[in-house]
């Protein structure tokens, strides 16, 4: 027996009863959505949340009971969210049964109840019937409040109108265990193996975050320097993995601040207390159940850090879609993080706790985000590693695939191997050239072709099946999309050979975007179009008006910016149905898209030429707008907590996520080159194009070193500070980090 109640102390609130009975308009709408109350999800009498499940009501109800018409309308599963996203419900559908796994998200992370099985008719009914009384309630305490409810009324009527569909037929199970060599002596080793018998990571549809695609059980296994066993988590190993990488980075910080011991928190099972390993890091043992076994702590983190990407993977393998899902995105992305910090620390920036072992055993560069090293970073220093001339630069001209820097231009296409600083092959350039995964396509009047990014090798040639391509983009585990003037069409990846074409009236200017199965793309007849990869139109959605640049990914939604009248507005869509989530106007004109800020999106622009800068939150209302001290459009990067602007003339300005100016630098002598590329930012430092490249501390500002002789059109860094540098004739340098200097 299955019954979900809501709690009833907000009524007990006067303030609050007052301010609905009193409340008007928009402000009473506001008041009743703000409602915060428990959800008690009672199975046999037994709430298995505990009591745990606490947030607004009535977005809470209405998401569950949307949740549970997606899995009524046959989705392997769909998830409801609690707490701002500490709590997680998974329904999973079996027959004619849902299981039910709540999960915290709270590190340690737990989980509270796993496949609580009920009858789905029963579930319905439940949570049809705890929408009802909170109506009711509503209606008791205030008339007016519950005109309020439109939406969860709609949830439910969706609910009841679901027609029930037959459960997802099985999936071809997968059993894995994390590749590479069998763990020996002598190395801390981290494996991974998944029992993904009912394919639970083939259910994630892409296009938004899903938890519950990713909970396929297994076990997590951590071995120290003798082979011995120290842990064996059993469960779901992307949790564990993502509670180990958090412990990873306790490490490393404590490796840094040179302490003697350190306790990290385990995942737990059900209610159970957390588990703590033990780790001393002088000694280079770490204790678990009581036993200490060898196990340096840098190798320990170097270990579960390979681990969650190798799991990152094969979750991608299993399913391409698994790409576009942020929780595996945000595991990915602090793995990586880790693996930077445990190199840098293990290459003699800082050893405290690191065996020479260690020290010899190094894991793969890591992303640009780990500072340098401890202290404050004084002064680098770079040396020429290489250069080649491509000519004007073709479509991006440069980016970094991999081991390798491609730099694309109108006389040459040149892949330059960056750690050895040697180039890896040359080919003919071409009017546009489009990166795509594993090739370079490149554009040449009434030819096609697409090299290998490997090696540079032709994969096939052809002439366009319409007029010149402005660009393509690649679906996942699909075809490459050419897109043309009022056209799109479907190349098999492989050959080259036209699977599908798409034919859009009035042959607008298109401007797309791959969102993991589908092609989005913009037209300037103010439409916007989504097309499957097997060339189905998926939907269409009419804009505010004309794209002011291509779609692009933010807030978990397809971003869409367009003009909206006298100003801009921007559109945030599910990327799978097409879906308004929400539509954000705006007063400035953008001089980019928008930029992916944490848990913000910005948008940099002007008003009456004036600099802005609009921020808003993940569900696209205004968090701030403020106007910077520069002059002009100002070019933008994201720089962790940091926005970092520059103007036409130099100036730099970085803003806090409240807004604030944190610092600024004036414009230095002399003027911008044209075309200047916007900052990067790797390690903890901004670097800054302009007559050369200016290397700024992104705490302070203060410069930490320089690049002299280059004026970049084009700007790429790696996370071991290896910069590539395009001017606008594309003469294209390379440079790779000398020294350093860390005060401690």
């Amino acid at each position: 027996m299955i019954r979900i109640r809501t709690g009833t102390s907000w009524r007990l609130d006067p303030d609050l009863s007052a301010a609905l009975r009193r409340a008007a308009g928009p402000a009473r709408t506001a008041a009743t959505r703000a409602i915060v109350d428990a959800l008690a999800i009672e199975v046999d009498g037994i709430d298995i949340a505990g009591g745990r499940a606490e947030g607004p009501l009535l977005p809470s109800l209405e998401a569950l009971l949307r949740a549970v018409a997606r899995v009524v309308g046959g989705a392997p599963h769909a998830a409801v969210a609690f707490h701002e996203g500490a709590l997680e419900l998974v329904l999973r559908r079996r027959g004619a049964s849902a299981l039910l796994t709540l999960v915290s998200l709270a590190r340690p992370s737990g989980v509270l109840a796993r496949d609580v099985e009920v009858d789905l008719d029963a579930l319905a009914a439940a949570a049809l019937e705890a929408a009802a009384e909170l109506c009711r309630e509503l209606a008791e305490a205030a008339p007016s409040a519950a005109r309020d409810a439109s939406r969860l009324r709609a949830a439910a009527r969706d609910l009841r109108r679901t027609e029930a569909a037959p459960a997802p037929g099985p999936r071809p199970p997968v059993r894995a265990r994390r590749p590479g060599p069998t763990p020996r002596p002598g190395r801390v080793a981290c494996t991974v193996e998944l029992a993904d018998d009912e394919g639970v990571l083939l259910a994630y549809p892409g296009g938004r975050p899903d938890l519950g695609s990713l909970l396929a059980p297994g076990t997590v296994r951590v071995l120290a320097e003798d082979g011995a066993e120290l842990l064996a988590l059993h469960g779901f190993p992307f949790l564990a993995l993502r509670d180990l990488v958090a412990a990873a980075g306790a490490i490393v910080g404590a490796v840094r601040r040179r302490e003697a011991a350190l306790e990290v928190p385990l995942s737990r099972a059900g209610r159970a207390p957390a588990r703590t390993l033990e780790l001393d890091l002088a000694g280079g043992r770490v204790r678990a159940g009581g036993v200490a076994r060898p196990a340096p702590p840098l190798a320990l983190a170097r270990a579960v850090a390979e681990a969650a990407l190798d799991l990152c993977r094969l979750a991608r393998a299993r399913n391409p879609r698994q790409s576009e899902n942020a929780y595996l995105a945000e595991l990915e992305a602090a793995a990586a993080e880790r693996l930077a910090q445990v190199e840098e620390l293990a290459g003699g920036d800082l050893s405290a706790g690191a065996s020479a072992g260690e020290a010899r055993a190094r894991g793969p560069a890591g992303a640009a985000g780990a500072p340098l090293g401890p202290g404050r970073l004084r002064r680098l220093s770079f040396r020429r590693a290489w250069s080649v001339d491509v000519g004007a630069p073709a479509g991006p001209g440069l980016w970094n695939a991999g081991a390798l820097t491609v730099a694309a231009g109108a006389e040459a296409v040149v892949a330059v191997d960056r750690a050895r600083g040697e180039v890896a092959w040359r080919a003919a350039g071409g009017l546009r050239v489009a990166p795509l995964p594993g090739a370079a396509l490149v554009f040449r009047p009434g030819r096609l072709e697409a090299l290998a990014l490997r090696t540079g090798r032709l994969r096939w040639g052809r002439t366009p099946p319409g007029a010149d391509p402005d660009g393509a983009v690649a679906l996942a585990g699909g075809p490459v999309v050419l897109v043309e003037p009022g056209a799109l069409t479907g190349l098999e990846a492989a050959t080259g050979r036209t699977l599908w074409r798409l034919e859009l009236p009035g042959r607008p200017r298109l401007r797309a975007a791959a969102f993991g199965g589908v092609a989005v793309a913009a037209s300037d007849a103010g439409f916007v179009y989504a097309v499957d990869a097997a060339g189905r139109l998926a939907w269409r959605v009419r804009a505010p008006g004309a794209p002011c640049c291509a779609p692009s990914s933010g807030a978990g939604a397809c971003l869409v910016l367009a003009e909206a009248g006298a100003g801009t507005a921007l559109l945030a869509l599910d990327p799978s149905t097409g879906a308004r989530r929400w539509e954000a106007p705006l007063d400035l004109v953008p001089a980019g898209p928008p930029i992916a800020w944490g848990p913000r999106l910005a948008v940099v622009g002007t008003v009456g030429g004036d600099p802005a800068v609009t921020a808003l939150r993940g569900d696209g209302s205004a968090d701030w707008t403020d106007a910077p001290p520069l002059a002009g459009a100002p070019a933008a990067a994201a720089a962790g907590p940091l926005l970092a602007l520059r103007d036409a003339a130099g100036a730099l300005v970085a803003l806090g996520r409240d807004g604030a100016v944190r610092w600024s630098r004036a414009a230095p002598p002399g003027h911008l080159p044209p075309g200047a590329a916007a900052p990067a930012v790797a390690r903890g430092t901004l670097l800054v194009p302009g007559e050369g490249i200016a290397c700024l501390s992104l705490r302070s500002g203060e410069p930490v070193g320089a690049i002299a002789a280059v004026a970049p059109a084009r700007l790429t860094v790696d996370g071991a500070l290896r910069v590539a540098a395009m001017d606008l004739d594309g003469l294209t340098t390379g440079f790779r980090l000398a020294t350093h200097l860390s005060v401690v």
